[in-house]
């Protein structure tokens, strides 16, 4: 069976970081990294190198998601899904011109999560993962 694809999570709640962790792992994933600032993102994405970021838009510990997602892009092409409560169209137009980016919406369903999972995992030639009929979350 193939690694699972790696997740770096920006989230400065700390209790929704911990419950994102938990439903990435459980669909599969590895979560790789975790910061709660848009320095730390930036940092955190280059030096362990994850296949797709969630990323958090207003990070009260310090700096946007959008320009840590600016940062990250001008050295890596990893997909980012925009985990936010701010999804206006102004905002959706700022995401996508970084390319390879998603936006969900908070709150957003684990069936939501999942799905741009999935994408993002297709859009970085991961394939379908997990793999059709493989076993999902832990033991």
């Amino acid at each position: 069976m193939p690694e699972p694809p790696k997740v770096f999570i920006v989230e400065d709640d700390q209790l929704l970081a911990s419950a994102l962790s938990m439903l990435v792992e459980t669909l599969g994933y590895c979560v790789n990294g975790m910061a709660d600032s848009a320095s730390a993102a930036v940092n955190g994405v280059l030096k362990l190198d994850p296949e797709i970021v969630i990323m958090d838009v207003n990070l009260e510990a310090g700096g946007s998601g959008l320009d840590a997602a600016r940062a990250i892009r001008l050295q890596r092409d990893v997909p980012i899904i925009f985990y936010t409560a701010y999804g206006d169209q102004g905002f959706r137009d700022e995401a996508a011109a970084l390319r390879h980016t998603q936006v969900v919406q908070k709150p957003a369903s684990d069936d939501a999560i999942s799905e741009a999972l999935l994408i993002a995992s297709a859009s970085a030639g991961l394939g379908v993962f997990p793999p059709p009929g493989a076993p999902v979350g832990s033991t």
